[in-house]
C-alpha cells in the first residue's frame, strides 16, 4: 500500500515513489511568489530597494517592511516568506549582540552572513 502525497511532504529528504521532493517542490513555488530586491555598493555607501507586492486589499502597505536593521550597522533585505526571514534576522541580531558582547566591537557582516549560512546549510531549525 502506497502513503498519500501529505505522508512524502513532510520531511525534506524523504522521497515520493515518483523521486520527488515535495518540500523542495513548495520552496520553489514560494521563491516565485517573491519580490524583487537589488543592492548597490558604492564607495560612500550601500542603497537597499525592494519591491512591495500587496496581494490582497487587506494588506496594509506602510506595514510590510522589506528592508530591515539588524544592527547599526548592518542593515538586510528580504524576499521570500517573512515569518522565515523574521527568524534567521532576529538569529543574526542575537550573533551582532553577543560579538558586541565578547569583543567589545561592532560584529562584521560577513562573519555574521557565514554563521547564518552554516546554519542555514545544516538543516537545523533556529
Amino acid at each position: 500500500m502506497f502513503l498519500t502525497r501529505s505522508e512524502y511532504d513532510r520531511g525534506v529528504n524523504t522521497f515520493s515513489p515518483e523521486g520527488r521532493l515535495f518540500q523542495v517542490e513548495y520552496a520553489i513555488e514560494a521563491i516565485k511568489l517573491g519580490s524583487t530586491a537589488i543592492g548597490i555598493c558604492t564607495s560612500e555607501g550601500v542603497v537597499l530597494a525592494v519591491e512591495k507586492r500587496i496581494t490582497s486589499p487587506l494588506m496594509e502597505p506602510t506595514t510590510i517592511e522589506k528592508i530591515v536593521e539588524v544592527d547599526k550597522h548592518i542593515g538586510c533585505s528580504v524576499n521570500g516568506l517573512m515569518a522565515d526571514s523574521r527568524t534567521m534576522i532576529d538569529r543574526a541580531r542575537v550573533e551582532c549582540q553577543n560579538h558586541w558582547f565578547i569583543y567589545n566591537e561592532k560584529g562584521q557582516w560577513l562573519r555574521l552572513f557565514e554563521t547564518s549560512e552554516t546554519q542555514m546549510m545544516t538543516g537545523a531549525l533556529w
